[in-house]
């Protein structure tokens, strides 16, 4: 082997080396900056250095290797720095409350779960949306509720009475409704409502399904659910219901269900914006109010805390109370 051979060797293998050792810091670096979140300028800082280096090694290997190496890491090269600078992006994004939220959410990346959980106690709510007809849609009315569909529960009740029903029985068909209400009431808050989010379309998603209310609890007209996203739900839960029942018992159970619902909201409001001075109001009032301001993983119950009590999330000192 020639003294010019083995010296090219000697550097290709030093180069090698040090490429090595940079593309483990990293990659180590990236590792920890997701378990720990160290600052994402290192880790663009070692990114650019290993550039260089790596195209000095390129440099030395056969024309047409050597090309096509550069090719599928410079590549790669550019979709590490696309990555690094939607990370950056995320780390340094705060919100501008003072524009319209929801687009603006999902950029907090895994940071918007603390964020929306810090609530902004104000009457004056947010603006979600730069278009004045989105952001009519979203805003409504308490009393928009029980106006809207006590008249359509009457409606399912009265139906099921003129299939041939007598009063009680239609009455206890409303009764088990309102029951079967308030365990979907516990389910949607506590396995829909509070599902972690980190995604910019999931934030975004979570943020106008339940976290705004989180964010501003006290926004009179984002509070109970706009009457158009109900009517839209309405027609897989009457599918659902009709599974289990028979065709003259649906409407009844399904306008108890609706009651329940109508009870729900407008209870939701009042906890909210009402002063009760007697139990069983004052105590929902304090128990909703724990939930948002103390512990917020536990007390998913708003009309009553029944399956809090069913699946164990009491809120501890309730618990305490009780015991």
């Amino acid at each position: 082997m020639t003294k010019k051979k083995r010296k090219r060797r000697c550097a290709l293998a030093s180069s090698s080396h040090l490429l090595r050792a940079r593309v483990d810091d990293s990659c180590s670096g990236e590792k920890n900056y997701k378990q720990k979140r160290i600052r994402v300028k290192n880790l663009h800082h070692c990114h650019c250095h290993c550039n260089p280096l790596l195209r000095e090694i390129l440099l030395l290997l056969p024309r047409r290797i050597g090309g096509f190496l550069l090719q599928h890491f410079s590549q790669i090269s550019r979709h590490c720095s696309r990555i690094l600078e939607m990370v950056a992006q995320e780390e340094e994004f705060t919100v501008d409350l003072n524009r319209p939220l929801v687009f603006q959410v999902g950029h907090l990346g895994d940071r918007y779960q603390e964020w929306v959980h810090q609530p902004i106690v104000s009457k004056e709510g947010p603006r979600f949306f730069g278009n004045d007809v989105l952001e009519f849609l979203t805003c409504t009315k308490w009393y928009a509720v029980p106006l809207i569909w006590l008249p359509v529960v009457f409606w399912l009740l009265t139906t099921s009475l003129r299939m041939g029903h007598r009063l009680s029985d239609v009455a206890l068909m409303a009764a088990l409704g309102i029951l079967i209400w308030t365990l979907v009431e516990y389910v949607l808050h506590r396995f829909l409502f509070h599902i972690n989010t980190n995604s910019y379309w999931a934030n975004t998603a979570h943020y106008l399904l339940h976290g705004c209310h989180h964010k501003h609890p006290m926004d009179g007209l984002r509070l109970v659910f706009p009457p158009a996203a109900t009517a839209i739900l309405c027609i897989p839960f009457w599918n659902l219901v009709g599974l289990f029942t028979t065709p003259s018992t649906t409407p009844a159970v399904f306008g108890g269900g609706l009651l329940g619902y109508v009870m729900y909201d407008c209870t939701h409001y009042y906890l909210h914006h009402g002063q009760p001075s007697h139990d069983p109001a004052k105590h929902l009032k304090k128990y909703h109010l724990n939930h948002h301001f103390r512990i917020q993983d536990m007390g998913f119950g708003i009309t009553s805390s029944l399956w809090d009590i069913v699946f164990g999330t009491l809120p501890p000192q309730i618990s305490a109370k009780k015991a």
